[in-house]
């Protein structure tokens, strides 16, 4: 029995389809592109800002003067940044606020970047600083650890700790070439993976580690005996003592310091006093 036409139609319409070209890829990514995000020619500066005795918080954009109000936080006492996330400390530990303003810098080039303003979650512990990298956030906090946060999802709205890595009191665990630089009460410096496991141990040792910095050259610790400089180089990590060219503070027996890394400023509106970290 032969098929009717109208079978002889769909059975060419199906192989048709069957034979057809195969669809295009999509084009890839721009260089620079962040999902979400919105680039721009020239940084993209906010500021965030606490009210010390009412708890309240905002988030105030220098471009365009616009003024968001966020969820409050009771008993504020310190503000850190990695760059683009506040780190609000209060009385229940600390409040994770996403600014929406970052920089992406290349060495060669910069990207500026501005996104939503949100609340992104809360964290167990007071924060005294904090760093990142595209993959993990670390916020250091005033009991001697170092939360690690899921830098995806925190970028997306969510603080989500993916562990904890100990640190000296009044240092930071800094993310670094694809790793953790951190230093111990004991003074022993260590380098970490974006896990917090523990991979090798950088010499000469930091004693009575205080304060913490990441410049281009790279990590940098204050130690009783001078600066700790932490540089990578063919995949090892090293260290070099810098020594401090006058005295600028003191422990350890009149032992130089540095001053303390990520300390927020304290300025007063309106006769109420408000602590404020300019992103």
């Amino acid at each position: 029995m032969k098929p009717t036409p109208t079978v002889l139609v769909a059975a060419l319409a199906l192989a048709t389809t069957a034979c057809g070209a195969p669809a295009e890829p999509p084009p890839p990514a721009p260089h620079g592109y962040v999902a979400g995000a919105e680039e721009s020619a020239e940084a993209q500066s906010r500021l965030v800002v606490a009210d010390a005795t009412t708890g309240g918080v905002r988030v105030l954009d220098l471009l365009t003067e616009e003024v968001v109000e966020l969820a409050p936080v009771p008993g504020i006492r310190a503000i850190s940044t990695d760059g683009r996330h506040a780190y609000l400390s209060g009385d229940r530990g600390t409040h994770v606020v996403d600014s929406g303003s970052w920089m992406v810098d290349h060495g060669d080039h910069v990207h500026y970047y501005r996104a939503e303003i949100r609340d992104a979650g809360d964290l167990a512990g007071a924060a005294v600083a904090a760093h990142g990298d595209p993959k993990v956030s670390a916020v250091s906090t005033r009991d001697g650890a170092a939360v690690l946060l899921d830098r995806t999802a925190l970028d997306a709205g969510t603080a989500r700790p993916t562990g904890e890595v100990p640190v000296a009191p009044g240092t930071a665990a800094v993310p670094y070439e694809a790793h953790l630089i951190a230093a111990g009460a004991d003074g022993t410096v260590r380098v970490l993976d974006r896990s917090g496991k523990p991979t090798a141990t950088v010499e000469p040792p930091c004693p009575e580690p205080e304060g913490t910095a990441l410049t281009r050259r790279g990590v940098v610790f204050g130690c009783a005996d001078g600066a700790l400089l932490v540089a990578e180089d063919d995949d090892a990590f090293h260290g070099e003592k810098i020594p401090y060219p006058r005295a600028v503070g003191g422990g350890g027996g009149g032992a130089p310091r540095p001053p303390p890394a990520q300390t927020p400023r304290a300025t007063r509106h309106g006769g109420r006093e408000r602590t404020a970290h300019p992103r």
